[in-house]
């Protein structure tokens, strides 16, 4: 995909904000690991389909979020993604490549969801506001409510740790991993909530995006500074809660007049 300016924009910050969370806890990955496991034991297939491969495919990619996230990528070997995931050399060649194809593998696997939300979303909006531009705050909900929900699960928070690690990776190769997973669905998203933001100049747009994403990571990296600062505990409010206040600050952002 062509890159323009406003895409590296885009992109640029998206994660940056997130070089403070804290270590991440890693129960989810292990219990995925352990489900995939006993399914590998447990299943014989009758259709030639070849599963204990695509099972352990699986369990390299649950592997790799496991150390990237505790380690970051270059603190993680391939010898000991392959020792987690109890697998040899050739498995890791076979379906990866490398380390760097291990990582784009990864991303690709856990941000398609988030995507294809977004993506429906956004098409809805654009399709129901053929005629006049949609508010602020719906552009805003179709790209914040996807991430911010699936962020929340239960499985997330290391692959939330990884994203956050490897946006911010010294090796352009990482960090373009990162930006090439979300790129067109955000490219289209800044596009559609420039329509309806005519108001602002293109750097006071483009400083407030940053702004926003540095407000929806920084959430997403749930790292409790504020709750622990403050001796608060709003970090427990549903997830729903969450989205409403972030869309309601950051549109006011966007809705807000242009600095003199």
């Amino acid at each position: 995909m062509e890159t323009t300016q406003e895409d590296d924009h885009v992109t640029s910050l998206s994660f940056a904000v997130m070089r403070k969370t804290a270590s991440v806890d890693v129960p989810a990955v292990s219990g995925r690991r352990a489900a995939l496991r006993q399914a590998e034991q447990a299943e014989v297939t009758s259709s030639g389909v070849d599963r204990p491969r695509a099972q352990a495919r699986q369990r390299m990619l649950c592997a790799a979020e496991k150390l990237f996230a505790q380690h970051g990528y270059a603190g993680t070997s391939l010898r000991a993604v392959m020792a987690e995931a109890d697998v040899d050399t050739g498995a890791i060649h076979y379906h990866f490549k490398n380390k760097l194809g291990l990582l784009k593998a990864l991303f690709e696997e856990r941000v398609q969801l988030v995507n294809a939300q977004r993506e429906a979303l956004l098409a809805q909006l654009e399709q129901r506001h053929a005629n006049e531009p949609p508010s602020i705050e719906e552009v805003l909900r179709a790209f914040i409510a996807p991430a911010l929900r699936t962020a929340y699960g239960s499985d997330e928070s290391s692959f939330n740790r990884v994203a956050a690690l490897c946006s911010v990776d010294p090796l352009k190769e990482v960090r373009e991993v990162v930006f090439k997973a979300y790129d067109k669905t955000a490219l289209r998203f800044a596009l559609l909530l420039r329509r309806v933001t005519p108001h602002l100049s293109e750097t006071e747009f483009q400083w407030r995006l940053e702004c926003m994403y540095g407000a929806m990571m920084y959430i997403r990296s749930d790292n409790g500074r504020v709750s622990h600062m403050l001796n608060d505990r709003h970090r427990s409010d549903p997830v729903e809660k969450v989205i409403e206040q972030l869309i309601a600050f950051t549109a006011a952002g966007f809705a807000g007049s242009q600095m003199a």
